[in-house]
């Protein structure tokens, strides 16, 4: 059933043009590449906000209101433009053990900030569990980082 998902995935439109097209995959990489240090610098000061280590002068939940936007925007562009790049060596990424792991990390990271939005909407931003979160939140990023930077080179 993946499989087949992935193969699909392969032969649409899109996956076909990148898989032939250098300049297209590169820019399309270097998009993805963009986009997650968006979205990596919101977790970044959002997470260090919640830390006490930067912006000490606002509140965590403050941080948060005005990066939304921004990790909005970033999230989905490393959405489509990682679809995009599976989509032009499907096989690639099927057969890599590193990519669930990639995935895994990724959804646990979403998980993780999406748990400390919650925690600061609520103005619970200066307790125990918002600062757990927001270390496990930078710890998983970093993992989702290293394990797409090890996908690329092998």
């Amino acid at each position: 059933m993946i499989e087949q998902l992935f193969v699909w995935l392969g032969n649409t439109a899109p996956g076909r043009y990148l898989a032939g097209s250098t300049a297209a995959f590169a820019a399309t990489e270097a998009l993805h590449i963009v986009a997650l240090s968006l979205v990596g610098g919101v977790i970044l000061v959002v997470d260090l906000a919640v830390l006490g280590v930067v912006l000490k002068r606002l509140r965590a939940e403050a941080v948060l209101q005005r990066t939304l936007g921004v990790f909005c925007v970033g999230l989905g562009l490393v959405v489509v433009s990682g679809v995009l790049l599976v989509a032009a060596g499907p096989y690639k990424y099927y057969t890599n053990p590193l990519f669930p792991l990639k995935l895994g990390f990724l959804l646990l990271a979403l998980i993780a900030h999406f748990l400390l939005q919650r925690k600061l909407k609520a103005r619970q931003d200066t307790g125990a569990g918002a600062r757990v979160l927001a270390v496990a939140s930078l710890t998983l990023w970093t993992a989702v980082v290293v394990a797409g930077r090890w996908l690329g080179l092998i």
